[in-house]
């Protein structure tokens, strides 16, 4: 089985003659490259405008002899940059694969070297190959966003912070930009299946290759619902802490507050001049008996008080 990622009419031309199956990977090709190859293949000109216009949802079209699948699987960076989908085209014929992506894909340029030694009696099992590797590729693409997931919400429990909020929501924006294309792709991966076991001249495998496509497409679904929900949860979860910390801060202010009223009220009915306080506070163990005493025992009651009641306030 031949791979080839760029466009060599020749050998390409020797293939079809010979009805030797292969895969031609291309990256950002050129409309005109895509035309040539478009009349070399015979591909519908319906589905070249499709691979020429990239930004699509996920979709399968079927023409005469060839399909149309919109696939979408992920690119990881190094470090700590949110992983971003990757669109590929696959059309897929009784004899031959082609796949039109934009980017690089690690998975696929991998894929390149293990089928290159094989020779593989079910050509079907390509396309599942193909499929596969990039829905394998989505996997490291929950972990990262399941890792900063699990960061940010650690710093939420340990300090809320305003910049926290923006994101927790860009985050979310990210999680259901995964979430509608994948969800689409898992609810067409069964027409998939079924459009390329029906193309003339391709040779069948087991039908539980797509199927096995479809589990894993479905597990990835699930666990970016299940983020989803955690963002959701984690966005009451700010405001609670938000809220827990303006308690403390409040509790505080109230306790210092009580003091001071007491400390006001003290010195308030001193500072009315009563006849008998005139009198008889004139001496300075009568303003330390009088004064401080009055400002020492309502300030320790409400202490001790406040101390007692300490737990209650967390």
């Amino acid at each position: 089985m031949d791979v080839l990622t760029r466009v060599e009419p020749e050998r390409i031309d020797r293939l079809l003659r010979g009805d030797e199956f292969f895969w031609l990977d291309l990256v950002d090709p050129s409309d005109d490259v895509l035309d040539a190859l478009a009349a070399q293949l015979g591909l519908h000109p319906l589905a070249v405008e499709d691979s020429k216009e990239f930004g699509q949802r996920p979709k399968v079209d079927r023409y005469r002899d060839a399909v149309l699948l919109v696939y979408y699987t992920a690119l990881v960076a190094d470090g700590d940059r949110l992983p971003e989908l990757l669109e590929v085209h696959c059309h897929v014929s009784g004899g031959w694969l082609l796949t039109v992506r934009r980017k690089a894909c690690a998975e696929l340029d991998r894929l390149h070297e293990t089928l290159v030694p094989h020779e593989v009696a079910a050509e079907d099992f390509i396309v599942y190959s193909v499929l596969d590797s990039m829905t394998d590729a989505l996997y490291p693409a929950i972990d990262r966003l399941e890792a900063t997931i699990d960061g940010l919400e650690a710093r939420v429990l340990a300090r809320p912070d305003r910049p926290q909020l923006a994101e927790i929501y860009r985050i979310k924006q990210d999680v259901h930009g995964f979430l509608r294309p994948l969800v689409a792709q898992r609810d067409q991966v069964g027409t998939a299946g079924e459009a390329i076991h029906e193309l003339p001249g391709l040779t069948h495998g087991s039908r539980e290759y797509m199927r096995d496509v479809a589990d894993h497409l479905a597990q990835v679904v699930g666990e970016l619902n299940r983020q989803a929900e955690d963002l959701n949860a984690l966005t009451s979860t700010y405001f609670n802490a938000n809220t827990n910390r303006l308690n403390i801060t409040i509790t505080r202010l109230t306790v210092v507050a009580t003091f001071f009223l007491i400390w006001t009220l003290v010195t308030s009915f001193f500072g009315q001049n009563f006849g008998w306080l005139v009198r008889h506070i004139d001496t300075p163990e009568a303003f330390v008996g009088y004064g401080i005493g009055g400002l020492l025992l309502p300030t320790a009651a409400a202490g001790v008080y406040f101390w007692r009641r300490r737990r209650e306030w967390r």
